[in-house]
């Protein structure tokens, strides 16, 4: 037998065996998105406790462009990101580089660690909800205790210090996943380019900027990708603190298609709004899985 017709019913026997998880899949992926694109496309109501569906073409996707409030979820949405991943990406090689330093290998760091991003993201949510509290909140009573506020703070009442809550709660809980991702990419950091570097006179400094940043090139775009694509998905945190306010300050577009779907029940125009956000998050995905690919096969792509 040769080697090519070999490969060849080596690949059809993995294509079989792959075959009822694809079709699973499928069902379970293609059909919702098949049918949120009709739906995106059609004008929806609730009439009678029945459901009435009216062909509108792209009559929902022209109107975002003229929708004030999606103008400024996406304004929201691309500042809320940009920070995010700024921010996340940043401590989090911070982070790494201090678990990867002797003194911060010990088990209880990375224990330590993990536990903000292992509480669920509604507790995590409730846990801040109660932190912020205007009442009885445990940042209030620390401030004043300090002498740094004369009197409790509303601190979700104000459009920009609600916005920043989130972002820092955000930050809290994401911070941690994404530390370890860069930990592991050091980690595989060979140890003989920072003895050459520092053999050459480099600094530690230099050594950061000139080996260890060009050799975790693909961990950081890998980390920047997914959580790109992360904060596109926020949601847990805006419903439970602020649903959307104060004026709309923190809707954002994932926010903002739930809110249209199930507040207001214009379903076809939430499906549009979602539908965006779903491109954006495919094109960011189909990003990261040719960041994923083997160097060579994708310098010869």
């Amino acid at each position: 037998m040769s080697s090519t017709s070999f490969e060849r019913r080596r690949r059809r026997a993995g294509l079989l065996f792959v075959a009822p998880a694809a079709i699973v899949l499928l069902a379970i992926l293609a059909y919702p998105i098949v049918e949120s694109f009709i739906l995106s496309t059609q004008s929806v109501r609730l009439v009678a406790g029945g459901v009435t569906k009216e062909w509108n073409s792209f009559a929902n996707y022209i109107r975002l462009a003229g929708d004030e409030t999606f103008r400024r979820a996406v304004v929201n949405t691309m500042i809320f990101s940009f920070g995010e991943v700024a921010l996340v990406v940043s401590i989090g090689l911070a982070v790494a580089l201090l678990l990867n330093h002797p003194l911060g290998r010990w088990g209880f760091f990375r224990i330590m660690l993990v536990v903000p991003w292992a509480i669920a993201p509604v507790a995590n949510a409730v846990l801040w909800k109660w932190i912020l509290n205007s009442n009885y909140g445990i940042l209030n009573g620390l401030l004043k205790s300090l002498g740094l506020i004369e009197y409790y703070q509303v601190w979700l009442a104000r459009p920009w210090s609600a916005f920043g809550f989130l972002l820092l709660i955000d930050v809290w809980k994401s911070v941690p996943f994404i530390a370890l991702l860069l930990l592991a990419g050091l980690q595989r950091v060979p140890q003989s380019l920072y003895k050459a570097a520092y053999m050459d006179g480099a600094g530690r400094w230099q050594a950061f900027r000139h080996v260890t940043l060009p050799t975790m090139r693909s961990a950081l775009a890998i980390a920047v990708v997914l959580q790109t694509i992360w904060s596109l998905r926020v949601f847990e945190i805006i419903f439970v603190l602020t649903r959307g306010g104060p004026a709309d300050a923190t809707v954002l577009m994932n926010f903002l298609a739930y809110r249209v779907t199930f507040n207001f029940l214009d379903i076809g125009y939430g499906a549009a709004i979602a539908n965006i956000i779903f491109a954006l998050t495919f094109l960011l995905a189909i990003t990261y899985v040719w960041l994923m690919q083997p160097r060579k096969r994708r310098i010869s792509s």
